[in-house]
C-alpha cells in the first residue's frame, strides 16, 4: 500500500536531503591530504554562455533560491573556489571524488573551466537532477596546486524550489560507499516500490477482471496504476512526455490527487462501506480541483498547489480516522490489521515531518521509502486472506448446496416413483379403455357376422360350418389379447400385408350375402404410419365393414388407401347401400360404432369424415403423417 507521507517525502525531499548531505561533507581525502573550501558564492545570469563577473554573493550549501531570490526563474552560475593540502608535504598518491547532492532542476559542472559534465536539456524541457546524486573523480593531474575553482551552472523555475545541494570532497572508496547509499535511499528504494506496485496491481486486475463484482480489486489497480505515475516523478531524469517543466508538475499533482481518492475508496470497499451522495460530491470536486491544476496561473501555484496538496492530505487522514472508528467497533481481525497498518504510515509521517523542519537533526535518513513496499505486501496479504476466506464460504456453501441437490434428488425420485404409479394406473385404465374398443370393433364385429349368417340361413348350420364360424371367433379374441398395448404392436412391411387379415375375414363374409368388394390399396408405404395409426385404422376399417353388412344393405363395397399429400394418408368405404342422415346422427348423437371410430381418431390427431346419401355412402379417417 501507497501512502501519503511518501508523497510528502517527494514534495519536501530537496530539503531533507540537504541536512542529509550537510551532516556527510568530509573533506578528509586520507590521514594526510584533506580539501579546503575557501569560498561558495551564486549570481544570476540571463545564459549559460554568461558569467558576470560583478554581482557574486556568498551562499551557504546546500542553497535554495527561494532564500534570496524569492520567485526567480533562470539561470544561476555558483563559483565554489578550493583547494588541497597533506601534511608534511606528503605527496597526493590518490585521485578526489567530488560529489554534488542534487541540482534543481538542471546544469552543467566545470572544473578548472573545463568541461566535466552537463544535463542533457539546460532549456524547456528541462531536465530533472533534482532525484540524482552525482559524482566525478578528479586525477591527480588536473588540479593545480594552489587554487582550484567548479563553477556548476543551475537553471531551474520557482515552483520547484530550484537551488544546488551539498558539495563533498573524498577518496574514491568512501565517495563510492557513500553514493551507493545515497542511490540506495533515493532512487533504489522507490524502484522496488514501483515494481511491487505494478505486481500487485496487475494481479488484483486481473482477479477484478475475473470477477467484476469484487470491486476492492479494481479500485486498488487503479490506485497502484495512478500511484506508478505519481512515483516515476522520483525517478525520471527528463521531463518527457511533458512539453514543459510546469505541466509535468502540473500532472504529478494531478496523478497525487488522483491516488488519493482512488486509494480513499479502496479502503471505503475493503470496509464493504459505500457513501453515495459523500462519494459523488467528492468526484464532483475533485473533477474541477483536476482542471483548476491545470487552469492555474504560474505565478499562484505557490500557494494554490500545497493548499491542494494539504486538502487530499486530510480526505486520506478522514478516511483513516474512518477506518480506525470501524475497526474498533467491529473488532474484524482484517480491519484491526489494516487500521494497524495505516497507524504505522502516520508515525512514519510525523518522523519524516519533524526531520523536515528539525534543523539540529542532520544526520538521520527518512523513513517513508521503507513503508510503501511493506504496507503494499501487508494490504495484498489482507486481500489475499479475504479472498481466501470467500473461497472457503464458497465451499462450505457448495457443500450445502449438494446436500440439498442430494435431498431434491431423492425427494424428485419419490416423486417420480409416485409418478410413474399413475402413469402405470393410467395405462392399465387406457388399455382396459382400448380393450373394450377392441372387443367391440373386432371380436363383436365376427359375432355379428356370425349372428347375421345364423339368422339368415335357410336351412340348419352344419356342425362343421358352425365349428368354424367358433373358430373364426377364437382367432379374432387371439388377436386382441396378443395384441396388447397398442405401442408395442409393429408396423406392417407393407399397406397390401397390412389390410391382408381383415380383408380376408370380410371377403369370406360379404361372398356369403352375395356382396361384392373391392380393395384398393398401394403396394408400398409412401410415408410411413406408427404403429398405434395403423391399428387404428384397423379397427375404424373393421368397424366400418360391419356397419356395411348390418345397416347398408349394399350390394358393392369398395375399400381404399390413398395419399392426396406427401404425409396425408386417406382410408375411405364406400358402399352403394341405403345410407343415413348425417345430420340427424349428429344432433342426436353418434352411435356406439361411430363414436368408437371418432375417439380412436382423435386420440392419433386424425379426422373422421361421413357423406351419406341414397346409393353411396362414404366414410373417410383422414391422418396426417411426419
Amino acid at each position: 500500500m501507497k501512502h501519503c507521507i511518501v508523497h510528502l517525502f517527494c514534495i519536501f525531499l530537496l530539503g531533507l536531503f540537504s541536512r542529509m548531505a550537510y551532516a556527510e561533507i568530509n573533506q578528509s581525502i586520507n590521514e594526510q591530504c584533506s580539501v579546503y573550501i575557501n569560498s561558495v558564492s551564486a549570481v544570476k545570469t540571463p545564459s549559460q554562455t554568461v558569467l558576470p563577473k560583478q554581482g557574486w554573493q556568498p551562499v551557504q550549501l546546500p542553497d535554495k533560491w527561494t532564500n534570496h531570490w524569492k520567485n526567480y526563474n533562470g539561470g544561476v552560475w555558483y563559483k565554489i573556489e578550493w583547494n588541497w593540502s597533506c601534511e608534511n608535504h606528503a605527496r597526493l598518491a590518490e585521485p578526489i571524488a567530488v560529489s554534488i547532492d542534487y541540482i534543481n532542476s538542471a546544469g552543467a559542472v566545470f572544473l578548472n573551466g573545463e568541461l566535466l559534465w552537463r544535463d542533457q536539456n539546460l532549456q524547456e524541457p528541462l531536465s530533472k537532477s533534482w532525484n540524482m546524486p552525482r559524482y566525478w573523480i578528479l586525477p591527480v593531474s588536473g588540479l593545480r596546486s594552489d587554487q582550484n575553482e567548479i563553477l556548476i551552472y543551475v537553471n531551474g523555475f520557482a515552483f520547484q524550489s530550484p537551488g544546488l545541494g551539498n558539495i563533498s570532497f573524498n577518496n574514491v572508496q568512501s565517495n563510492y560507499e557513500i553514493h551507493q547509499s545515497k542511490i540506495w535511499n533515493r532512487r533504489t528504494l522507490f524502484q522496488i516500490n514501483l515494481i511491487l506496485s505494478v505486481t500487485f496491481g496487475i494481479i488484483c486486475l486481473v482477479i477484478w477482471s475475473l470477477r467484476r463484482k469484487e470491486t476492492t480489486f479494481g479500485w486498488f489497480a487503479l490506485s497502484s496504476l495512478l500511484w506508478v505515475l505519481f512515483i516515476s516523478n522520483v525517478l525520471a531524469t527528463e521531463t518527457f512526455p511533458y512539453p514543459t517543466s510546469l505541466m509535468a508538475t502540473q500532472a504529478n499533482l494531478a496523478f497525487f490527487v488522483l491516488y488519493i481518492l482512488s486509494f480513499c475508496i479502496y479502503l471505503l470497499r475493503f470496509i464493504e462501506t459505500h457513501l453515495a451522495k459523500i462519494e459523488a460530491s467528492i468526484y464532483f470536486v475533485t473533477g474541477l480541483v483536476i482542471a483548476g491544476i491545470f487552469l492555474t496561473p504560474q505565478h499562484s501555484i505557490y500557494w494554490v498547489f500545497p493548499l491542494i496538496f494539504l486538502i487530499y492530505v486530510g480526505l486520506f487522514f478522514l478516511t483513516y480516522l474512518y477506518i480506525s472508528y470501524r475497526a474498533i467497533k467491529s473488532r474484524r481481525s482484517d480491519y484491526i490489521f489494516l487500521a494497524i497498518c495505516l497507524s504505522g504510515i502516520f508515525s512514519f509521517a510525523v518522523l519524516d515531518i519533524l526531520l523536515l523542519l528539525s534543523e539540529s537533526i542532520s544526520d538521520a535518513r527518512p523513513l517513508s521509502p521503507y513503508t510503501g513496499p511493506v504496507i503494499t505486501f501487508f494490504v495484498v496479504v489482507i486481500l489475499g486472506t479475504r479472498l481466501a476466506r470467500n473461497v472457503k464460504k464458497v465451499e462450505t456453501f457448495n457443500a450445502a448446496l449438494e446436500v440439498k441437490v442430494k435431498q431434491a434428488g431423492e425427494d424428485l425420485s419419490s416423486s417420480l416413483n409416485e409418478k410413474h404409479q399413475l402413469e402405470l394406473e393410467n395405462v392399465r385404465l387406457q388399455e382396459r379403455i382400448h380393450l373394450s374398443h377392441d372387443l367391440h370393433d373386432g371380436l363383436g364385429a365376427s359375432l355379428v357376422r356370425s349372428m347375421i349368417l345364423v339368422d339368415q340361413s335357410a336351412h340348419d348350420i352344419p356342425n362343421q360350418q358352425f365349428l368354424s364360424m367358433l373358430k373364426l371367433l377364437r382367432d379374432d379374441l387371439r388377436q386382441i389379447i396378443d395384441s396388447g398395448s397398442s405401442a408395442d404392436n409393429k408396423i406392417p412391411v407393407s399397406p397390401v400385408m397390412w389390410v391382408a387379415p381383415v380383408r380376408h375375414r370380410f371377403s369370406q363374409l360379404m361372398d356369403e350375402l352375395d356382396i361384392h368388394s373391392k380393395w384398393a390399396f398401394p403396394r408400398e408405404w409412401q410415408a410411413v404410419p406408427t404403429a398405434l395409426q395403423c391399428l387404428t385404422l384397423i379397427r375404424v376399417l373393421e368397424e366400418s365393414l360391419t356397419n356395411v353388412i348390418k345397416h347398408s344393405q349394399a350390394k358393392n363395397v369398395k375399400v381404399s388407401m390413398t395419399y392426396l399429400l406427401e404425409n396425408q394418408l386417406i382410408l375411405t368405404i364406400q358402399d352403394d347401400g341405403v345410407g343415413f342422415d348425417t345430420d340427424c346422427v349428429a344432433q342426436q348423437g353418434l352411435s356406439i360404432g361411430m363414436r368408437s371410430m371418432k375417439m380412436r381418431l382423435e386420440r392419433i390427431g386424425a379426422e373422421l369424415s361421413l357423406s351419406s346419401e341414397q346409393g353411396c355412402t362414404i366414410i373417410q379417417a383422414i391422418v396426417q403423417l411426419k
